[in-house]
């Protein structure tokens, strides 16, 4: 039992950044693009340009700053497990996440443009009680990301655009777990917390091949995470028996953890066409690639119940999306949007956990943006609905349903001069 917990307990920690890459990256970071459903990449026509395809910053005059925010709030429930009770409901405990973005630019040159972002692209957690019937899961996962993005676009010619970005990446994680200690009929408690900083780099293109039609494309690599001396601490309850709690004090001392994990790639196509003067139309196509996310290896300080490292094997696979969007401009004021996206999974079947419980998703968005002067404001509602997931074959012994939903609200304001 004690040999199993090492090799879990770090591993459900790291795992909780990894779910985040299909159905918990923050994908919301600009008011218009978000309303359109994220499909921006071709479009990439305002400062948010920055984080969707950097390219399109070469259309912007001047200088422009952008300042928004998310109020993300998820809802996430199981049924089981099957092996306990098929009909035990248990929903997750309320929260509310406000992940922040801002952009500025500023052209250099006729051709020539230059920017900077700053945003969380990987982020949430879940939070259960602490009795729950799946507490030696998950009780408490968060994890943060935040990426600062210096960009510089360069317009080839008139129609033509191409970009490149270095970021440096800042992430923090944290971990509240329990372990059954059959000795003494108890629960130890386990926190785990840790920071780290790492490095990427981006890169967009975009073309108007007529009047009316953009194309855009972007990567992103992958950013290598090394947490290393990361605290791993333990909550013993007294047994009142000095001799158990001695053994359990030596099973589990307060030491350092260190691991590594390499956060997807991102790959995406987009495609904006004006139907209309007056409405937009836009397509794209997004994947991550989590299938570099094999195993994780994670090495103690000091024996945890008697291991010096654990292995982990995940499996995760590649994910990608369909995002659909469209603009009508009611007035010159005034811009109505709504769009459309399917998100699909990138933990298999048999690792899903409750820390994240990630699944396919369908996500309705509406927004608006009007101009005031030199300032716009952009207003969107975001409704994410994700699929029943039925899990018969976990590798963690923890079969059941998995259902979420989610409420997402935001506001961008943008001042150009």
């Amino acid at each position: 039992m004690f040999k199993k917990f090492t090799i879990a307990v770090l591993g459900t920690l790291l795992s909780a950044s990894l779910a985040f890459g299909s159905g918990f990256s923050i994908y919301e970071q600009g008011g218009k693009a978000t309303a359109m459903g994220g499909a921006f990449i071709g479009l990439a026509d305002d400062n948010t340009a920055v984080f969707y395809n950097p390219a399109g910053i070469t259309n912007l005059e001047g200088t422009n700053l952008t300042l928004g925010t998310a109020i993300i709030i998820p809802a996430f429930a199981f049924q089981g497990p099957t092996n306990v009770d098929e009909n035990l409901y248990t929903k997750a405990n309320d929260l509310i996440f406000p992940p922040t973005h801002f952009y500025a630019t500023h052209q250099l040159t006729d051709d020539l443009t230059a920017g900077f972002g700053f945003y969380t692209l990987f982020g949430l957690g879940s939070d259960w009680d602490k009795d729950w019937v799946g507490r030696t899961h998950a009780t408490v996962s968060h994890f943060q990301t935040f990426f600062l993005n210096p960009v510089l676009a360069y317009k080839l010619m008139d129609n033509l655009s191409i970009a490149a970005g270095y970021s440096f990446v800042i992430g923090s994680v944290s971990m509240e777990y329990s372990t059954y200690a059959q000795p003494t009929d108890t629960y130890v408690e386990t926190k785990m917390e840790g920071s780290t900083t790492g490095h990427g780099s981006n890169a967009g293109l975009q073309y108007k091949t007529m009047k009316g039609l953009s194309l855009g494309a972007v990567y992103r690599h992958n950013v290598q995470l090394d947490f290393e001396d990361g605290d791993l601490t333990f909550d013993i309850p007294s047994s009142l028996n000095p001799a158990v709690d001695a053994i359990h004090a030596g099973l589990f001392p307060d030491t350092k953890g260190s691991a590594g994990i390499k956060l997807a790639n991102l790959i995406g196509a987009g495609i904006a066409y004006d139907l209309t003067e007056d409405f937009t139309a836009s397509f794209d196509w997004m994947q991550l690639g989590w299938s570099s996310y094999d195993e994780l290896v994670i090495k103690f300080d000091e024996p945890i119940a008697g291991s010096e490292e654990s292995v982990a094997e995940k499996g995760y696979e590649d994910s990608y999306s369909l995002r659909f969007g469209m603009e009508y401009r009611y007035t010159e004021s005034l811009a109505l949007r709504a769009g459309y996206c399917r998100d699909n999974h990138a933990v298999p079947d048999e690792n899903v956990e409750p820390d994240l419980p990630e699944g396919d998703r369908h996500c309705f968005t509406v927004g608006i943006g009007y101009k005031m002067g030199a300032i716009d404001v952009d207003a969107w509602y975001f409704y994410l609905s994700q699929d029943e997931r039925k899990i018969t074959n976990s590798n963690h012994d923890f079969n059941g349903i998995y259902t979420g939903m989610g409420n997402l609200f935001g506001l961008t304001l943008n001042y150009s001069f």
